[in-house]
This record gives C-alpha cells, structure tokens and sequence, in this order.
C-alpha cells in the first residue's frame, strides 16, 4: 500500500483535505479538536531534546503526523474562511466573453428545421444550456439511461478534444510544433468548457486532459491515478463545496471505477477484428462505469435505468458525431457562412437521437425498493473497495472484509424494512 500511495503524492493530499472540508462542514469546531492541541503536542514532542536528537529523516514518521495534521487544519480553517466569506458574484472577464460566445452560438440554433423540444436538446447537448428544455424530456433520457449526455461532461469534453486534434493533423507531435499544437488543444478544451457552463464533470475532463497535454509538451508519463487525484484535488483547493455537487462526485467515482475496472472486463472476451472490439471497448467502459456509480445513482435518484447497457453504444455513437457536427455548423454560421449540407446532417442527427431517446424513454426504470440512507450507502461502498482490494490484492483478509460489510448492509436493508 505505501509503495503505491508512493507512485501517486496527491492521493495522500487529496485524502486529508477532503476529511478537513467534511471537518468544516459537520464539525465546525474541528480544527480546534483535531488539530491545534495535537500538533502542539506532537512538535513538543520532536523538539523536546537538542535539535542533533531529532534529525529530519530519522523521525520521518512524526514529521508525517505533524505535517497530516498541520494539512488537515489548512483544509478545515480554508473551508470555514470560504463559508464565512463565499466567493465574490463577480463574473470574471473570462468567464463573461465565454457566456457571449454561448450567446452568439446558441442564436443559430433557431436556424434549423427542427421542433422546440428537439432544439432545447440539441443546446444543452452542445452548449449545456438547458433553461428551455421540458421537464418530460428530461425524465424520458433519465429513463432511457442517457441523462448523463445532457450534462457537459467528460464525454463531451473528449469529443471536442479528438476533433480538434484531428483538425491539427498537420502540427506532428515530435517536433517543436507540438508546443503550438498542444496550445491550442489546451485553449479548445478550456473554450468549450467555459461556454458549456464550467460545470464540474466537464472542468474535471479538462483539468485531466490539460495535465496530460502538458506532461507530453513536456515528454513525461502520467499515472492515471495520480491524474485523477491531483486534479480533484486541485478543484477543491479552488472551491471546497464541488465536493457536494452531484455532477462532481459522480464524475470522479466514474472515472476510479474505469481506471481499476476497464481492463479487467475487456479482457474477458479477447477480439481479433478491431471494429469489433471498438463495440466490445464502450460496452466494457459503460460496464465499467456503473460499478462505482450505481450506489450513488440509488442514493440521490432512488432509480436506475434498466436499459442504460442497452443505449449505451447508439447514444455514444451518435453523439460522437452530432456534437462536432454541430458545433462547426454553429461556428460556421455565427461567423456568416451558411453550410447547407452540414446544417441538414446536424437535423438529421439531432431528429435521430431524440426519436431513439423518446422510444426507451418509455420503459419503466428499475426502482429501490426503500431509500438509500447515508449509512446504507457507505457500507456499500465499503464493501465495493473491498471488492476493488481483494481483486487487486487477493488475500484472506480482503476476502473477510467483503463479506463482513456485504452481511452488514444486507442487515441495514432487513432493519430499515422491518422498523423503519
């Protein structure tokens, strides 16, 4: 465990601030309880005889507590200044020209031959504006398992990406052209996510892909799981509060989820045809993605979709290609140039995927039973990194743990049913 948490220096950073925001916020008084006293006593304690006693490294374990201690105060006391004196409404200079931009792109919208409802999906497909979207809409893609694609997310934001790059074909990325190219990747991403609303799971995409582009500017590997971490860790340094935000817990747990499970579920049927094993490849991510997030999905919408597998692949596909299509009929038309052809693609599209949309929106989703409660949810969660810790370890004892906090939750269930 220390060697892996070694590979990986923000996964220890990001544990302690989180525990300081949960500190802040339940526990107003804890960097007076958990804090201040005890690293008092701890420095007392390493500084007690001379200081040739206590060299650095002999003590490194102390100096740990000590410097845990010192993080995990930082992160409580940053949380209440920030509850105490929220952030200034202010729009940013930034900010305001990425909202006139939305502006100018959404207007051309009305230009295409398409219904109200299918419009207001097209603008929050693309520009995450949904202020104009019904409420009907809305529950047929939470029932057809699609409502992940009307938030700008990392999805969204990958799309965009890949696009992009293939625009700049030309820049190689072996040559100091790769600064340019890696530039303006950069610049794109942050453009479409500034317009799209800033919203957590996309400004998690772009923080990942932004640290990846700059490690191969640089020619440096990245840890995935570092990524990972280091970027949440980064947006709750910025605002402790994403850490309650829907979009930005379900985004984080999707991508854990897909970096431990991915591999191991399409390595279960090996593919020799490469088109094939594309399909295989977004039904092994979507697989991948719901372990983790099921949980939660129960927690706060106290459903599922059962056919959320099924509209996995044509949903993916689709909107791989309406969302660029559709940006550049946007771009193009708000700079004055009319694709006729391009324009006809988009509607096309945009009237398929919502006609697919509208067709499984109508079966019925899978529902619990009785309400997830928090600690129903964090003994599932218990027993889903048990789960992650025995596949990835093996062991007895991870073994136990499984079955002890599956016996437990599986008894939190018999009580809630029976006495509550």
């Amino acid at each position: 465990m220390t060697e892996e948490l070694g590979k990986r220096p923000f996964v220890r950073p990001l544990f302690l601030w989180i525990l300081g925001i949960c500190g802040a916020v339940y526990l107003p008084a804890a960097w007076l309880i958990g804090g201040l006293p005890f690293i008092s006593l701890l420095i007392l304690r390493i500084w007690r005889g001379k200081p040739s006693d206590y060299p650095l490294y002999t003590n490194r374990h102390s100096w740990g507590i000590v410097f845990a201690l010192l993080f995990f105060s930082l992160s409580v006391g940053y949380t209440l200044f920030r509850l105490r004196y929220p952030a200034s409404n202010e729009v940013p200079v930034w900010q305001a020209f990425c909202e006139a931009c939305q502006f100018e792109l959404l207007q051309t919208i009305d230009l295409l031959d398409l219904s109200d409802s299918d419009k207001s999906v097209l603008a929050t497909l693309t520009l995450g504006y949904r202020a104009e979207m019904d409420w009907l809409v809305k529950r047929r893609f939470s029932l057809s398992g699609a409502a992940h694609i009307l938030s700008v997310s990392g999805f969204h934001v990958a799309v965009v990406y890949v696009f992009v790059r293939h625009l700049l074909f030309f820049l190689p990325d072996k040559s100091q052209l790769r600064y340019l190219k890696y530039g303006l990747l950069l610049a794109a991403i942050w453009l479409f996510t500034g317009m799209a609303g800033m919203e957590a799971p996309a400004v998690r995409s772009a923080m990942m892909l932004s640290i990846y582009l700059i490690g191969k500017m640089l020619r440096r590997l990245a840890d995935s799981y570092n990524t990972w971490a280091a970027t949440a860790f980064c947006m709750l340094v910025y605002n402790p509060f994403y850490l309650f935000d829907i979009g930005f817990e379900l985004s984080f747990v999707a991508v854990l989820s897909i970096l431990f499970f991915y591999k191991r579920i399409r390595a279960w049927i090996p593919l020799q045809n490469p088109w094939i094993q594309t399909l295989w490849d977004w039904v092994a991510i979507s697989l991948a993605a719901q372990i983790y997030t099921l949980p939660l999905c129960f927690y706060y919408f106290g459903e599922v979709s059962s056919v959320a597998l099924l509209t996995a692949l044509p949903v993916t596909f689709l909107s791989t290609f309406l969302i660029p299509a559709a940006l550049l009929w946007m771009v193009f038309t708000a700079l004055g140039w009319n694709w006729e052809l391009l324009a006809q693609l988009v509607t096309l599209l945009t009237s398929s995927f919502c006609l697919f949309i509208d067709r499984l929106g109508r079966i019925p989703a899978l529902s619990a039973s009785i309400p997830f409660t928090p600690l129903m949810l964090s003994l599932l969660y218990a027993f889903l990194l048990s789960v992650t810790w025995y596949i990835k370890r093996k062991g007895f004892l991870p073994l136990c743990l499984s079955l002890a906090f599956l016996l437990l939750f599986s008894l939190s269930l018999v009580v809630y049913k029976l006495f509550l």
